[in-house]
């Protein structure tokens, strides 16, 4: 368990997810103007080979993880990082499995806060929770303080609700999908919320 109070914890980092369906050259751009202004943890990608083989490298010269949504076989044809697991604690179990210890394996939680300790048990690098609805934004706030695993916040609508969840504490934010509109808007939003991150700054 972790009781440390939010100012203690590491750094709020970047954890990108690019919307469906956006083109593989605006998610380029997008992803290395945010990289270049930013603290970048983490790229997440469907299972998509031409977008991984004009995104990956670009994520990997800059030293950020990629993550292949639900596909652990194509993530380790790609060679990627991990997996970003949505549709169970049994499938991100079975993830390790696949893909050995040393990949990354994150949980997107749903449901209760009894679900979310169980999956908390299993050998997952982080659970993910959803704050476009006040059930993912409370198991986020009640998360931080008591437990060692990160936490990831996804799915904020716009820059406040992103900087609230770094203010709860989390480990990692995924910033709208505003930043995705432009290679500015990325550097813009990766800056401030790098900087809002800097716990050791405060």
């Amino acid at each position: 368990m972790n009781t440390q109070p939010a100012e203690d914890l590491p750094n709020c980092r970047l954890f990108l997810v690019p919307p469906s369906g956006m083109d593989a050259d605006i998610i380029a751009a997008c992803l290395a103007a945010a990289a270049g202004a930013g603290d970048v943890a983490c790229l997440v990608l469907p299972a998509d080979k031409a977008l991984t083989d004009k995104v990956m490298p670009i994520a990997q010269q800059a030293d950020i993880a990629v993550l292949i949504t639900d596909d652990s076989r194509f993530a380790a044809y790609e060679k990627a990082d991990g997996v970003h697991i949505t549709t169970g604690t049994d499938d991100a179990v079975a993830a390790h499995k696949t893909l050995g210890r040393n990949a990354s394996v994150g949980l997107v939680a749903s449901g209760s806060r009894h679900a979310a300790m169980e999956a908390g048990e299993t050998d997952i690098d982080y659970i993910a929770f959803d704050l476009t609805s006040p059930a993912g934004v409370d198991l986020l706030t009640w998360w931080v303080p008591l437990f060692e695993v990160p936490c990831v916040g996804l799915g904020a609508t716009d820059e406040t609700a992103c900087l609230d969840a770094i203010a709860s504490g989390a480990d990692f934010v995924m910033p709208p999908a505003a930043m995705w509109s432009s290679a500015d808007e990325a550097a813009r939003l990766a800056r401030t919320l790098t900087a809002a991150g800097n716990r050791s700054a405060a």
